[in-house]
């Protein structure tokens, strides 16, 4: 379940920084490896509340895409 997660979460970002998918990595830091900007981030988080049922992520906690990836597998798994 985690692995299809991930792979839409990683959708969802690509889709969001305007980047290719094959250069997110689970250990991409968001702003200093994908370039993600507090502007960016406010989109991010728009287009994983409409994917993931209204769920918003604690970006303070969020500085890759497995934490990112965990916070919203934690909430929509369980």
């Amino acid at each position: 379940m985690e692995n299809m997660m991930s792979m839409a979460v990683y959708l969802v970002i690509a889709d969001t920084l305007d980047i290719d998918v094959d250069e997110i990595y689970p250990d991409s830091n968001l702003k200093q490896d994908l370039g993600m900007t507090s502007a960016v981030q406010h989109e991010l988080d728009q287009s994983i509340m409409e994917m993931f049922n209204n769920f918003q992520v604690d970006f303070s906690r969020a500085n890759t895409v497995r934490d990112l990836v965990r916070q919203i597998a934690n909430v929509t798994v369980h």
